[in-house]
């Protein structure tokens, strides 16, 4: 298969979708630094089912959706399409009536999910790994040679030489198929040993099963017999019951007519029950009413008391104010005499002044 175009959407440095397009004459990609030479190469290996980010020169897988710049938002989704020829016809076998293959691999930033299509059709990645074993294309091809890769040949251990000898070869397709299919084969192995196991498991279910039947067969004879016998003994229970039923629908007349009895009774009670009820409801109003008349005395008796304490403490606070008066008027009498013996005193003096002064 030959590359004939690349479309891009999204993908690293690329926003816009662009399409590039390789004639026949195209084995090279130059330009100067920053271009997006290697950012070509990514969406290329990309869109083939890289799962390593590191490969892609990034920390995590969503670092291949356009980040955005100071004028450009953000992108939320990556897509690459690669448009392959067919005219080799190194195609496999489903798809050799397409003179066209379309690869395309889109992502979500959000869920980080890849999907991938096939001439617009969903497919596995798996898918898209076995259309390009033994073509020379793929992740890990020698026909995407970037940056550095000539020197990792040249210095590449025999092992990795060998690999890339085999895909130049075309064999990788059959290793990878003779590999999966001794993978096939020993999950086929361990499947047949599950199988025998399951097998021998089966066998002793089986013959458990047999007794199982064995003693279910007898238990099915035994309960036929039981179910003889139970209805033998139903017979004779019915026959009992329906003795048992003529007692005791007479029982019941005679019961009805004692209940009919009892009817009449118990509504005489009733009727002398309530004449009692409206004679306890007079005396409840008598009594009610006695209550009554004694609350108001009490009430009274209780104004009385509380009259006879007032009265009682002003007969005391009365007798304290008089016995104050009366200390009061003692002091006052005996001031009195003692102002009427001054004033005599000083009368006597004053006669005796005057006395004096007449004699001289």
């Amino acid at each position: 298969m030959r590359i004939k175009r690349i479309e891009l959407c999204g993908f690293k440095s690329f926003p816009d979708r662009t399409v590039l397009g390789f004639d026949s004459n195209v084995t090279a990609i130059v330009g100067p630094n920053g271009c997006g030479k290697s950012n070509i190469m990514d969406a290329l290996r990309w869109a083939m089912g890289e799962q390593s980010a590191k490969a892609l020169r990034g920390k995590q897988m969503d670092d291949v959706v356009f980040i955005g710049s100071d004028s450009r938002p953000a992108q939320s989704m990556a897509e690459v399409t690669l448009t392959f020829s067919t005219e080799d016809g190194l195609v496999p076998v489903k798809y050799a009536a397409y003179r066209e293959i379309e690869v395309t691999r889109r992502m979500f930033r959000a869920s980080g999910e890849s999907q991938y299509f096939i001439n617009k059709v969903p497919v596995r990645l798996r898918d898209v790994t076995d259309l390009f074993l033994g073509t020379g294309a793929g992740t890990r091809a020698y026909s995407l040679i970037e940056q550095g890769r000539i020197g990792y040949i040249v210095t590449a251990r025999p092992q990795e030489r060998r690999a890339l000898i085999e895909e130049a070869a075309g064999i990788t397709r059959y290793r990878v198929k003779r590999q999966a299919t001794e993978r096939q084969l020993a999950a086929t192995e361990q499947n047949l040993l599950r199988l025998r196991d399951r097998l021998h498991d089966k066998e002793e279910q089986a013959a458990s099963l047999r007794r199982q039947a064995q003693k279910a067969e007898r238990f099915k004879a035994y309960r036929d017999e039981q179910r003889a016998i139970e209805v033998h003994l139903a017979a004779h229970e019915a026959l009992a019951q329906f003795a048992l039923v003529g007692l005791l629908q007479r029982d019941h007349a005679r019961i009805a007519a004692e209940v009919e009895a009892g009817r009449a009774e118990l509504a005489a009670l009733e009727a002398g029950l309530a004449a009692e009820r409206l004679v306890l409801e007079e005396w409840e109003r008598a009594v009610q009413d006695h209550q009554t008349a004694v609350w108001e005395i009490a009430n009274r008796m209780q104004l009385a008391e509380a009259s006879m304490r007032s009265a009682r403490a002003e007969v005391d606070r009365l007798r304290d104010r008089e016995r104050v008066l009366t200390e009061q008027r003692a002091l006052n009498a005996a001031a009195l005499e003692r102002g009427a013996d001054e004033l005599a005193a000083h009368r006597a003096a004053r006669d005796a002044a005057a006395a004096e002064l007449g004699r001289g």
